[in-house]
């Protein structure tokens, strides 16, 4: 009976102190940091290697669900490990904040893969460290004020990445930056703050937002990590002899490209011969090596980018079918920019 109300008696005294009854162990946040940051650097090398669209939507969806789910599944049963160790129980609030955490990764692995076939590649990063600050911010609430903070942070550092115009290397180093060293450190820094005062707390997260921002820094500008590209001036198109190695080539504006057109549609086909002169109408400098491009270009004024970033959009306006002749034409209005990605129009 007494150790009944000493238990009661310490109940009330923390919620009259403000504490409140969510808890992370240590190795949830090491999990999930650790997952979520390698998934940010592996996934777009490991998918890459997939030509078909179908195919590698199918694969990001398995791939993203296991290492995910596997996660989840290890830090299940490694929490219920550490509480029946301490004899305690997992608070109600936290196993439902536990819920809405794995179905915010859920519908981060459905935006994903939508991607693949609605576009806009470009928010998939931004779109996970929104998510993961939704997730810190629902813990924060039933924990304590700075995970808050820290979870608001995270959302506003993938909008702003998107919105400042970030290059995709950059936005993906940065969401790794998030998981690997922004997860551990919350909690780290919300036990070092716990009672402290506001001015502590404040300078906690200024420290965590710095440590955030220069790892991915660091990630980015790492040999091997970031993408290589060869320094040799460029070599216009006509004077381009291939060699083995890595090369620069240019296209100055006025040269004329040829587009082939391999059309898959069962009301249509097209000659795999067929093809559509178009002239460049501004530099562009590509990547090739072994004579032949690798998928890196780079436009004036704008660092390298590759074709797997998803920049480049072909968009079909309109179709109108006009008759000459004897024969049926169809003519397709078009556009063909590079995405912008500081959200104003292309």
């Amino acid at each position: 009976m007494e150790d009944a109300e000493i238990r009661l008696q310490t109940i009330q005294s923390m919620l009259n102190a403000g504490q409140r009854s969510v808890h992370l162990e240590r190795h949830t946040l090491l999990i999930w940091g650790i997952t979520g940051g390698l998934l940010c650097a592996c996934s777009d090398p490991v998918l890459s290697m997939i030509d078909s669209t179908n195919l590698r939507a199918l694969a990001a969806l398995l791939w993203l669900s296991f290492w995910l789910g596997s996660a989840a599944l290890l830090d299940h049963a490694l929490t219920r490990r550490a509480r029946q160790l301490r004899e305690e129980t997992l608070p109600f609030a936290q196993a439902q904040i536990g819920r809405a955490w794995r179905l915010l990764f859920g519908l981060g692995i459905l935006g994903t893969v939508a991607t693949f076939f609605y576009g806009s590649g470009l928010m998939v990063y931004p779109l996970w460290m929104v998510l993961l600050g939704l997730g810190i911010f629902l813990f924060g609430l039933f924990s304590r004020a700075l995970v808050e903070w820290i979870g608001i942070c995270t959302v506003l550092l993938g909008i702003t990445a998107l919105a400042a115009g970030l290059p995709v290397g950059g936005m993906r180093w940065l969401a790794a930056s998030c998981f690997v060293v922004g997860l551990p450190l919350v909690g780290t820094l919300s036990l070092a703050t716990d009672g402290r005062p506001l001015a502590a707390r404040l300078a906690a997260l200024g420290l965590w937002l710095a440590a955030v921002l220069l790892a991915a820094a660091l990630m980015h500008s790492m040999p091997g990590l970031a993408a290589e590209h060869p320094d040799s001036q460029p070599v216009p198109i006509g004077a381009f002899r291939p060699e083995p190695g890595a090369q620069v080539l240019l296209l100055p504006a006025g040269t004329v490209a040829h587009i082939r057109l391999d059309l898959d549609s069962p009301l249509l086909a097209a000659s795999p011969s067929a093809s559509l002169p178009v002239t460049v109408t501004q530099p562009i400098v590509l990547s090739t090596r072994d004579g032949q491009p690798d998928g890196s270009y780079r436009l004036a004024g704008q660092p390298w980018q590759s074709l797997s970033d998803g920049l480049l959009r072909l968009q079909i306006g309109h179709l109108r079918v006009a008759l000459q002749g004897q024969s049926a034409g169809l003519q397709v209005h078009a556009t063909f920019h590079v995405a912008n990605p500081t959200l104003s129009l292309p």
